[in-house]
């Protein structure tokens, strides 16, 4: 499988936001307008994960998953969210979001990058603190839902 990424395109907006309702329950995921208002961000970009080619029938090529960052000059970068089809996790579609929007955020000069996640998304906590990510605070109702949320943290040194 080759999984390839690629800048969003505005004709591409109505299969991330399917993506995202796939990814997050009702009061996690974002509404259409929520989506669209984080992406047209001034500092914000969106990265696509898409199969190019694929031997597997269940992961046919397309696009499975996003990731929509924020890298403001000189602050703290942010992660709004990441999002991979639950039938293409553990392909590496997530890691090679994370890391090339990490890449971006530290070439605008951002000395770090914050992300949310629910507390109790153990999968996601797991696989941030695989990538380096640390606790920094709890965020009490932060989803429309009540859920509770982490907001993790990366510092980027020499070597990130």
């Amino acid at each position: 499988m080759e999984i390839t990424l690629r800048e969003a395109r505005r004709f591409d907006f109505d299969a991330l936001w399917k993506i995202d309702q796939q990814c997050f329950a009702p009061g996690v995921a974002y509404s259409r307008v929520e989506l669209g208002t984080y992406m047209r961000r001034t500092a914000a970009f969106t990265l696509i994960a898409e199969i190019v080619s694929s031997s597997d029938e269940d992961l046919p090529p397309g696009i499975v998953g996003f990731v929509v960052a924020e890298a403001p000059r000189r602050r703290s970068g942010h992660i709004i969210t990441i999002d991979v089809l639950p039938i293409a996790r553990r392909s590496g579609a997530g890691s090679k979001l994370l890391h090339a929007a990490e890449e971006r955020i530290q070439a605008a000069g951002c000395p770090n990058v914050i992300l949310e996640a629910a507390t109790d998304n153990l999968g996601a906590l797991a696989f941030y603190k695989h990538h380096g990510y640390s606790i920094v605070k709890t965020l009490p109702r932060y989803y429309s839902n009540r859920r509770d949320a982490f907001m993790l943290q990366k510092e980027f040194g020499a070597s990130a």
